[in-house]
């Protein structure tokens, strides 16, 4: 719903979505969720979507999702967040791009990354979440633990706009996001 209210084209897509038709899309947005990556029938999506080219962004769970299938380390959190949280951004690139040096975000989740892939950096911490962003700006893989898309974090739609223009950077496609 925050990407349509950017006036951008969005559309839901199950996870078991084949690559086929993610591919035709400018950007995907792996969603958050109850679930731990670990679960037996955790939503998972295929690992190949990562060498498609296209911006990917994980919230929540989608950024556990995406430090668990490219060797990161994901494990039940010291300290379960939720609620309001101040993130210190540490590298202002890509969906930070343009952003102050702190925000408020919201987080809400049990689990938490512990390790970031080894071709990820880390973009971001809480005073619970030493990983509570990361990415690989030069594959155009973003990811946080906190929510982008809701009013609490102030910023929020500045790193969804941030977003959307990596994806309007494409050369294929429709001008729109994906949702997994």
């Amino acid at each position: 719903n925050r990407i349509r209210l950017l006036k951008v084209y969005a559309e839901i897509f199950p996870p078991k979505t084949p690559l086929t038709t993610l591919s035709k899309y400018r950007g995907v947005v792996f969603s958050g969720g109850t679930n731990s990556v670990y679960e037996k029938g955790a939503p998972t999506i295929n690992v190949k979507i990562f060498s498609l080219g296209i911006p990917i962004l994980g919230l929540c769970y989608g950024h556990q999702l995406i430090a668990h299938l490219l060797g990161g380390k994901v494990e039940p959190g010291q300290t379960k967040e939720y609620g309001l949280a101040k993130l210190s951004v540490l590298k202002k690139v890509g969906i930070f791009e343009g952003l102050r040096g702190h925000t408020q975000v919201w987080m809400s989740h049990g689990d938490t990354v512990t390790a970031i892939p080894k071709d990820f950096v880390n973009l971001g911490k809480t005073a619970d979440c030493e990983y509570a962003a990361m990415g690989s700006p030069s594959r155009k893989i973003f990811s946080a633990q906190f929510h982008v898309e809701v009013t609490h974090t102030t910023d929020g739609v500045k790193m969804l706009s941030n977003f959307l223009d990596l994806c309007r950077g494409q050369a294929r496609g429709r001008a729109t996001t994906a949702a997994a």
